[in-house]
């Protein structure tokens, strides 16, 4: 979906960028700025709070976070903007990261995922209704569409799925047990929650899928809530508590509305191939593109209006999604709610660009954090980590020049040897990169922010202080 990513690459660059010369000020959202990067505000006070000379200190000064960041976050921006430099930000699989990340950070930022629901009187009488009653449910989660039918199939045979034993408690298949489940419960996904609420006791539902999970509702009782108190005392709280539910209402309709907006296709024809190239091992499998012919991977999976996700980008998400998933095979169902998900986020991503809904400051922060993190893992990898070899012979010096410390012979301690003197070398070979682009690079830093966070965390260190004594 090269056009709209394009649009996206440049609201992101307009929005979390600043193009200037080594003479202009430093944009006021960053704390330290080197040429067309910075260190944002507030990704600086997280990364900060987790460190040691954090919490050391009680007390902070501008001249003390400054030495912070010279020491500590300094060479990795050089690196940075070295690699901007190099044109490292242009390699096909960085950009897909890139993107990938960006849909998915901006679609979650959509205000349909958060906003207060406006709920009228009459919904509200309804939802009270719906809390007339306690659900004694057991609830059978799996994570893939092969799982479920099996687990399906199995308990409609008369199968039982034990509880979780202890340190299983995030495995599939797992069994929840709720014995006294109200209708709009927060820890349960509207979509289970509404066909619950059209169950009988005894029956038991089909797979209900949502986000990544299906789920087997079995409900054993339904009995009515003699807790419930008059709808006038607990008003407030069931606005609360009726949020979710209907915010996942409005984000179906909103779906709705923006699949009638675009032309979205699905190519459901070239599923086959994708299901006869998953390979097996273990517990766990993948899409094996070198099963494929080489101009299906090009073939659009997914089309919205004229953009498309090609069966390459769409196996490689695919695999990504589905890496820690056990199961020996995948079917139909498995791809095709894979593809609405990634259809859905992309919607509301392509919602917030068209109506120009600002991205709030945390948001840019994680955009932008996460592509300088993946610049500078590239940089590590391809300009230090790749350069760095470690011969037999440097190893067997090393090992004669710090003999002392081997109880063991040369051969028996290679591998420990080697890694360690590599280890060192990569210091060495960053340090010395990092010296030479400090030369080349004017580093800016922001003096009234650093003044202002300097009065803000110690502040915050005080308050923490009073607490802790009280």
């Amino acid at each position: 979906m090269k056009k709209l990513l394009t649009a996206t690459v440049i609201l992101v660059f307009i929005l979390m960028m600043v193009s200037c010369s080594k003479h202009e000020p430093v944009d006021e959202a960053n704390v330290m700025q080197i040429k067309n990067i910075g260190l944002r505000r507030d990704v600086f006070v997280r990364r900060y709070k987790m460190t040691s000379d954090y919490g050391r200190h009680n007390a902070f000064t501008p001249a003390l976070l400054k030495e912070f960041i010279i020491n500590v976050l300094e060479p990795d921006y050089l690196l940075i903007q070295h690699a901007y430099d190099k044109g490292m930000h242009k390699d096909p699989q960085i950009q897909r990261k890139i993107n990938d990340y960006k849909v998915n950070t901006i679609a979650n930022s959509h205000p349909i995922k958060f906003e207060m629901m406006a709920i009228s009187s009459e919904e509200l009488k309804e939802f009270y209704q719906k809390k007339a009653f306690y659900y004694d449910v057991d609830l059978v989660l799996t994570n893939s569409w092969v799982m479920a039918q099996d687990i399906y199939n199995y308990m409609s045979s008369g199968g039982k799925i034990d509880p979780p034993k202890e340190g299983q408690n995030f495995s599939f298949p797992r069994l929840l047990h709720y014995p006294n489940l109200t209708f709009g419960e927060r820890m349960i996904h509207p979509a289970v929650l509404n066909r619950m609420e059209q169950m009988k006791p005894g029956e038991m539902s089909e797979p209900i899928y949502n986000s990544g999970i299906w789920t087997i509702i079995t409900l054993k009782q339904k009995r009515q809530n003699t807790k419930l108190q008059p709808f006038e005392s607990i008003e407030r709280s069931l606005v609360e508590e009726s949020q979710g539910l209907y915010r996942y209402q409005k984000q179906v309709q909103l779906l709705n509305e923006l699949k009638e907006k675009y032309n979205i296709q699905i190519h459901s024809e070239y599923f086959p191939v994708l299901i006869s190239s998953y390979v097996s091992q273990g517990d766990i499998g993948w899409i094996d593109k070198s099963n494929m012919d080489a101009s299906d991977l090009n073939r659009a999976v997914v089309q919205i209006d004229d953009d498309k996700m090609t069966m390459d980008d769409f196996l490689i998400k695919f695999n990504m999604a589905f890496q820690k998933i056990k199961t020996p095979r995948i079917a139909e169902n498995d791809l095709s709610y894979f593809a609405d998900d990634y259809i859905n986020q992309y919607l509301l991503y392509l919602d917030v660009l068209d109506k120009n809904i600002p991205l709030d400051d945390l948001t840019v922060d994680q955009l932008v954090n996460k592509e300088h993190r993946l610049l500078l893992s590239h940089y590590l990898k391809e300009e230090i980590a790749a350069q760095v070899v470690i011969s037999d012979d440097e190893a067997r010096q090393y090992y004669e020049d710090n003999r002392e410390r081997w109880q063991a012979s040369f051969d028996k301690v290679l591998n420990i040897v080697r890694g360690e003197l590599r280890n060192e070398r990569l210091k060495e070979t960053k340090q010395d990169i990092v010296d030479e682009l400090g030369k080349k690079y004017a580093i800016r830093y922001n003096d009234t922010l650093l003044s202002e966070l300097a009065e803000q965390l110690t502040a915050e260190k005080s308050r923490q202080i009073v607490n802790e004594e009280i």
